[in-house]
């Protein structure tokens, strides 16, 4: 039972660690969106949502294969999965709905899940590569575990 409660007070910790980062890396993501910041905002409760869904996750992988911790190919990858998924990010009312703000929560996960890995990943991807991504998050619903394997190839394409 002490064992339980113990997982449970460490999961609610890293639950809000990740919550602060993520409200971080969105005032990063968004002072580079002057275009289309002032018509969106982060819904809390939303991103309280998919972290929820991401550690679900998270303990589900190191349940089933036994392992300490998750790499950080497949916690950029549930990341992206949850907030593709969720979608945080809302527009609001009364605001024309351009493409760019129809994909914002697509291109923050990528932004996000890019932000888990070494390299500098945006300079070394093909515009019609990132515009496939952005596609497949919009609109797929794609496994953690295939987040997690094209992200490890993204990298060491980067790397090389």
């Amino acid at each position: 039972m002490k064992e339980k409660l113990e997982n449970k007070e460490e999961r609610s910790t890293q639950e809000r660690e990740r919550f602060d980062t993520l409200l971080n890396l969105y005032d990063l993501f968004i002072e580079d969106k002057s275009e289309v910041k002032s018509q969106v905002y982060l819904n809390k409760d939303l991103l309280a949502i998919v972290i929820g869904a991401y550690f679900d996750d998270i303990y589900k992988y190191q349940s089933y294969s036994l392992s300490e911790r998750a790499d950080t190919h497949k916690q950029g990858a549930y990341i992206i999965k949850w907030l593709s998924k969720i979608r945080p990010i809302q527009i609001f009312p009364n605001i024309k709905a351009s493409k760019e703000l129809l994909f914002i929560n697509s291109t923050f996960a990528i932004f996000v899940g890019f932000s888990f890995l070494e390299s500098n990943i945006f300079d070394s991807i093909a515009p019609h590569f990132y515009k496939h991504l952005l596609y497949e998050t919009q609109y797929r619903n794609i496994s953690g575990k295939s987040y997690a394997s094209l992200l490890y190839l993204i990298e060491n394409t980067a790397k090389k």
